[in-house]
């Protein structure tokens, strides 16, 4: 996995947005001082508070979801060995791996915030999408922010064009290597196990990341790892941060908590 953990990107029911404090600015205090002894006075008007932001066209946000559903159907069904033609609603020219992976991976999780919604011209609107991808073992191979562009065609929205904005690589070399210094490669290979077993008893989608591994004070054996569920078809995911922590009794390893 590459240095440092990816942002927190939960569903988006489920996302904290920063509060908006109210300050009042020193100047205004200045100015207010001679009316605070002046009984006359009956007011401060500090302004007025903006207007909240446009409602986004649910039409919009389902056009957005039933295109990115649509890619992870297609990838699931190319993962399990089915024949897969491109999406309907595939843009012009779009290949097999730009909407469902590279080959070996499939599309596990999908995201994007109803605000990155934007008008981009007469009939056309875009928007800003973040996509998983894994392995056949459920391991996270690529992540993705993808700009898509959607056109009114008939009465419904069609994607016009999709363009990957950046892409991150997630491997696990590091941790390999971290887990051979410490003399801990066994245990590593045990979580990787339990974390592949899981993978494969999901009935949603599942996908984990090992970040790093480490043997604490007590003489537990702790790996760093990210595990994704998503609901197939919909947006957003729950991220388990929780490591897999490994014992060692009378010669053999265990799971002590997953």
């Amino acid at each position: 996995m590459p240095n440092g953990a990816p942002l927190d990107r939960s569903p988006a029911g489920a996302r904290i947005l920063p509060m908006r404090l109210l300050a009042l600015p020193l100047l205004a205090l200045l100015a207010a001082a001679p009316a605070l002894a002046n009984p006359e006075v009956a007011e401060i008007r500090l302004g007025e508070a903006p207007p909240p932001p446009p409602a986004v066209d649910r039409g919009r946000v389902s056009a957005v979801e039933r295109f990115l559903a649509a890619r992870q159907e297609g990838s699931a069904a190319r993962a399990s060995g089915r024949a897969v033609k491109l999406a309907a609603l595939s843009p012009k020219g779009a290949t097999a791996e730009e909407l469902y992976g590279t080959k070996g991976s499939r599309l596990v999780a999908f995201d994007f915030k109803n605000e990155s919604i934007e008008g981009a011209g007469p009939g056309r609107f875009q928007a800003t999408a973040f996509l998983l991808f894994a392995d056949d073992a459920g391991q996270v191979v690529e992540s993705r922010d993808e700009a898509i562009v959607f056109t009114s065609s008939g009465g419904s929205w069609a994607c016009a064009s999709r363009q990957t904005t950046a892409a991150m690589s997630w491997d696990s070399d590091g941790v390999v290597e971290t887990a051979r210094s410490l003399g801990l490669s066994e245990e590593l290979r045990h979580a990787w196990a339990h974390l592949r077993d899981s993978a494969a008893g999901q009935t949603d989608a599942f996908a984990y990341s090992v970040a790093d591994v480490f043997q604490a004070a007590s003489g537990r054996v702790l790996v760093s790892c990210l595990r994704f569920t998503a609901a197939p078809g919909q947006r957003g995911f729950q991220v388990d941060r929780a490591p897999v922590v490994l014992t060692r009794a009378g010669g053999s390893l265990r799971v002590e908590s997953n």
